[in-house]
């Protein structure tokens, strides 16, 4: 029999940091236009997943020598493929109930932990019966973009399979070029500290000052953005200086309609089919990038969530996955976790289109001049190497400085089949942790882009007014 594998602590920590009302699962949905055939179905998941990457069947098991991937004595497709036909005349909103359970049930340790769902005969809007797969990867396996890979592993991609790039380049040099950038950062620093004691005198006239003084103390992460802004946006060192310092110093996110403890019971919606080429349109009106349409349209759908509650805030802060490896379809077989979390503050009630985007394009900036991805990926490395207490209360320490997961996948460019049907849409979500009550997540495929929300449904019953207010706003802003 095959030995057991030693789980790396990167992926171990998963494992712990499973709660009832907070599981660590990845969620994905794939859409038809016909049912798969189910025979078909199946031999594409032994031979595509169950036999490239062992680890789909393994399951967990604590030995004297720590966490191991031990073979699953007894395993059988049987245990992770499932098919449901859902009652005659049921529809989307009945579709989104089954989903929003599946999110609520443990993976059992007894067995591998994942398993797909082939959700047959739901009526959409427009009156065809259409076909759906949900699949639940547990995140010990791996992480959000490998879960993705893997899927799109299952599928025939027409054309050219590979997704736009993500991941971050190898930005390695030689150690003087490493110092002539340092030296750059430092001087450029210096440059915009000395023109800032220049303007100093007629800053301190000004009648805001006293209340901006305030406020930097207050808002001890705007102080951090008053002294990132004295550099260019491209100052590697000043920006991975300032992005480390946010996320330690930030603190518990701020309080909302939707802050408390999340409860066992989910929710979830989607908004689908946002023609991709206007998402591009709208980016070159505004000279932003996809991702930066998408984060504008989400902030001002949460601007008007949060308005019609009564409440408004200056920002929300997401955490947001960076894969640290390129993504390509060649995955290797122990899989594995290999992304790191960055922090990012979201502007909230910016009703200029051009100042929303100005500011959501100055934060991405920083982020992406910085070192903070490797930084962090650093310190998750340590927390999953501490013991398991201290690992969970660190997790959540940084956890609830964020409202939630905030992940932007890119898919195929093209349409896929999987075992010879046509996928027509494809959606996903992403795990939270801690008192986090919300995950978003914005998927292209084949020139639509679609976003998936989860939610807590005791502190966000309504996700689906969410979703609406998504749609809503990214007309405005193809209008604008």
């Amino acid at each position: 029999m095959t030995k057991p594998i030693p789980i790396p602590a990167a992926d171990q920590t998963w494992l712990h940091m499973d709660r009832p009302n907070n599981l660590m699962h990845i969620h994905g949905l794939m859409e038809f236009a016909q049912p798969p055939d189910w025979q078909a179905m199946r031999e594409v998941v032994q031979e595509r997943l169950v036999e490239k990457y062992p680890v789909f069947s393994r399951r967990p098991a604590q030995h004297d020598s720590g966490w191991v991937w031990e073979p699953d004595p007894a395993f059988s497709l049987d245990n992770h493929l499932r098919r449901v036909v859902m009652p005659e005349g049921s529809g989307i909103a009945e579709l989104r109930e089954h989903v929003s359970r599946g999110f609520s049930v443990p993976l059992t340790h007894d067995v591998p932990l994942w398993d797909f769902e082939l959700i047959e005969n739901v009526t959409m809007d427009s009156g065809v019966t259409s076909s759906f797969m949900f699949s639940r990867f547990h995140h010990a396996l791996a992480d959000g973009i490998r879960s993705v890979q893997l899927l799109l592993s299952l599928c025939d991609i027409e054309g050219d399979p590979t997704p736009a790039a993500v991941g971050r380049r190898d930005s390695s040099g030689s150690l003087s070029a490493a110092l002539r950038r340092t030296t750059h950062d430092v001087a450029d620093l210096a440059k915009g500290v000395a023109s800032g004691l220049v303007r100093l005198p007629v800053t301190m006239l000004h009648p805001k000052a006293f209340y901006q003084g305030l406020d930097l103390v207050i808002h001890p992460t705007h102080m951090i953005d008053a002294v990132a802004a004295l550099a260019n946006e491209a100052n590697a060192t000043v920006n991975t200086l300032a992005e480390s310092a946010r996320m330690l110093i930030a603190p518990r996110s701020v309080e909302t309609s939707w802050s408390g403890t999340p409860d066992v019971e989910k929710r979830v919606d989607w908004v689908a089919g946002l023609p991709l080429n206007q998402v591009k349109e709208i980016g070159r009106r505004h000279k932003a990038t996809v991702n930066d349409v998408m984060l504008a349209t989400v902030s001002r759908a949460m601007s008007r969530y949060l308005m019609e509650h009564g409440e408004m805030v200056d920002e929300i802060s997401w955490l947001v996955p960076v894969s640290l490896v390129p993504q390509d379809l060649n995955l290797p077989e122990e899989l594995g976790n290999h992304f790191s979390l960055v922090f990012l503050p979201m502007p909230l009630g910016i009703e200029s289109p051009d100042e929303l985007f100005e500011a959501i394009r100055v934060r991405m900036s920083r982020i992406k001049n910085s070192a903070e991805p490797v930084i962090t990926f650093g310190v998750q490395n340590l927390i999953a190497q501490s013991p398991k207490a201290v690992a969970v209360g660190l997790t959540n320490l940084f956890a609830n400085k964020g409202v939630g997961v905030l992940t932007n996948v890119p898919g195929p460019r093209t349409h896929m089949d999987f075992a010879g049907s046509r996928v027509t849409n494809v959606f996903g979500w992403a795990p939270t942790s801690g008192d986090q009550p919300l995950s978003l997540c914005i998927y292209s495929y084949a020139g639509h882009v679609s976003v998936g929300i989860a939610a807590d449904a005791a502190l966000i019953p309504d996700p689906g007014r969410m979703a609406n207010l998504i749609r809503e706003e990214f007309e405005v802003l193809s209008r604008a």
